[in-house]
C-alpha cells in the first residue's frame, strides 16, 4: 500500500508501518500527532507546540528502520511533499 496523504503517512511512520518514505526537500507541513491519541493536527502555519510533520515521520521512519530519500519537490515520486510505502 502507499499513501501521499499526511494523515496517514505521519502515524504510520510513528506506529513502525513505513518502508519507504520520500520528503519534498524545503517543504514544511506544520502540527502536531499525538501518537497516544492517535491524533494529527495540520496547521497553515507553524503554531506554538507545532512540529514540522513531514521531519517529524521522517525521523520515526528511520528508528523503525525504514528508508527515508529526501527528494527535490518536483522529482517527487508523487505530487505531493510526501509519499509513503507501507509495510502491510
Amino acid at each position: 500500500m502507499i499513501s501521499t496523504k499526511l494523515e496517514e503517512t505521519v502515524p504510520a511512520a510513528y506506529y513502525g508501518r513505513v518502508d519507504r518514505l520520500f520528503v519534498a526537500v524545503g517543504v514544511q507541513k506544520w502540527g502536531r500527532f499525538d501518537p497516544n491519541a492517535n491524533e494529527i493536527q495540520i496547521h497553515t502555519h507553524a503554531e506554538v507546540g507545532d512540529e514540522d510533520l513531514l521531519d517529524a515521520a521522517a525521523i520515526q521512519t528511520l528508528i523503525n528502520g525504514g528508508i527515508v530519500y529526501a527528494v527535490e519537490p518536483d522529482v517527487m515520486p508523487a505530487p505531493a511533499p510526501i509519499a509513503a510505502v507501507f509495510r502491510y
